[in-house]
């Protein structure tokens, strides 16, 4: 279990401005990668899905594992630009590290979509 990812916490809540239908799916995860310890792998395949459209927080971290986890599972997976988002580090501000993965992604593990 990553020790960001607490189940319950403020922290692993969706946020409100979300629309979440009541027959909307979840996943609930405890790793970066989305894929990991959960059923997310077993619901798709069960509805015979084969692409995938992503978006999420911490571009670093849990969107960058689920983008390589499927497409190394073979789904082809598209982004609309924009949607992932992080924060500033050390090293790059917000915008230059989802510029940065976003140039790693295009046309080897996704493709990216307007």
């Amino acid at each position: 279990m990553d020790e960001d990812l607490v189940p319950d916490s403020s922290a692993w809540q969706l946020v409100p401005s979300l629309s979440v239908l009541p027959t909307d799916l979840r996943i609930q995860k405890e790793h970066p990668n989305a894929f990991y310890r959960t059923n997310l792998q077993a619901i798709l395949t069960q509805r015979r899905v084969d692409q995938l459209e992503i978006c999420g927080a911490q571009t670093e971290y849990c969107v960058d594992a689920t983008i390589k986890m499927a497409h190394g599972l073979g789904y082809q997976v598209v982004m609309k630009h924009g949607a992932a988002s992080t924060f500033d580090n050390s090293f790059m501000t917000a915008q230059e590290k989802n510029a940065f993965f976003a140039r790693i992604w295009q046309d080897r593990f996704l493709k990216l979509i307007d």
